[in-house]
């Protein structure tokens, strides 16, 4: 087909692999706009779905692209921002990152041995929450799975000044989703901010996966299993960064054909101020959307001025207020400082809920059968 025409029609580039090839015409090469793309120029479309909430845009799977047919990486204007030097930047890395769809792992993360990823973007501030940052890691394959099941956590590992750094986080990416992997980590709290606030796109760490709550996600019957039982009510409870795997859970939970058997899900999230809340706007968008079936409560140790929410700590009081009613059907799953942790469990025990269905989720489902 003349590149001078006004179609541009996607061809197969061989017949066993999935690497599309797109034919441009003048037309587009001259216009203010172009196809956006992502750190790893891979072609992007407007997110309409819940698929991912917290993203604006999902990739065409196995499409890249650099150059002419961009956006660039500078916003809309594509004569703006499109140089000499972006495009044969992000025409290396359409290269390298196509040729990882052959990839023979359909998963990732081994529970065994370390691999090496690399991070990819850096998200931080406005709606991530002050002092937090959203590290964006590729996978080694971009069709390839992170291998976890819901409510798995991961091990990160990396070098920082002359010695082994290990840390431990809750993914807030689905395990479906494909060719990366996003945590959330704090940048100015604890033993490991300076490594964290010191990693760039680029960077190279080593991941691996660890245990956690197993949440299985039956499709055939379009439910949720702990444990179990049947789980068609979420209780989630979280302290400062222990929102990273509810968020993963919330996701999931209304994602296609699990949110027709969900009856609620509740989110108790406590930080010191609400600068500290993550994905404030995501979650009460979420709330307005969700028909009655999600629910919200924020404690805050320092509220601001006209403060409508909690104050101080998860107490009994919030507890009550905020937990559905004790149900074989319910799982309430806690993530925070292992203090706050304690007192959640010792005090849902006085009321009556089933322990076994009661979990932080650094706790280790022995008995869970299938992993999806």
């Amino acid at each position: 087909m003349p590149c001078n025409t006004q179609e541009c029609v996607p061809v197969c580039a061989g017949h066993e692999g999935a690497l599309l090839r797109c034919l441009c015409n003048a037309f587009d090469s001259y216009t203010m706009g172009g196809c956006l793309i992502s750190p790893s120029a891979e072609i992007q479309m407007k997110n309409t779905s819940s698929r991912s909430p917290l993203s604006h845009s999902n990739p065409i799977l196995g499409l890249f692209g650099a150059g002419e047919v961009t956006g660039g990486v500078h916003g809309g204007n594509r004569l703006g921002g499109n140089s000499l030097l972006e495009c044969v930047v992000f025409g290396r890395i359409a290269g390298d990152r196509g040729s990882t769809i052959q990839q023979k792992k359909q998963n990732a993360l081994s529970f065994t041995e370390w691999t090496t990823v690399v991070l990819r973007e850096v998200r931080e501030g406005g709606m991530y929450g002050a002092g937090s940052r959203v590290l964006r890691f590729n996978l080694p394959g971009a069709l390839q799975r992170s291998g976890l099941s819901l409510g798995q956590f991961i091990a990160i590992r990396g070098d920082w000044d002359g010695q082994q750094l290990l840390g431990y986080y809750s993914p807030i990416t689905l395990p479906d989703d494909l060719g990366m992997i996003d945590i959330l980590a704090r940048s100015d709290k604890g033993t490991l901010r300076e490594w964290i606030s010191a990693l760039e796109p680029g960077d190279a760490v080593e991941m691996k996966g660890c245990g956690g709550l197993v949440i299985e996600r039956r499709l055939s019957d379009k439910h949720f299993v702990f444990a179990g039982h049947i789980i068609n009510k979420l209780c989630l409870i979280a302290g400062g960064t222990g929102v990273a795997p509810m968020l993963q859970i919330i996701q999931a939970a209304f994602k296609k054909p699990f949110i027709d058997s969900i009856e609620s899900v509740h989110l108790i999230y406590a930080a010191e101020d609400v600068t500290e809340l993550t994905y404030r706007e995501v979650l009460e968008e979420r709330r307005r959307e969700s028909h009655g079936k999600f629910k919200k409560a924020f404690v805050l140790n320092r509220p601001p001025p006209l403060w409508t929410d909690g104050v101080g700590f998860i107490d009994r009081g919030i507890l009550t207020n905020h937990v559905q009613p004790p149900s074989d059907n319910l799982l309430v799953a806690i993530c925070g400082p292992p203090v706050m942790q304690r007192v959640v469990k010792m005090t849902l025990k006085t009321l009556g809920y089933n322990m076994n269905l009661v979990r932080t989720v650094d706790e280790t489902e022995s008995n869970a059968s299938s992993k999806i």
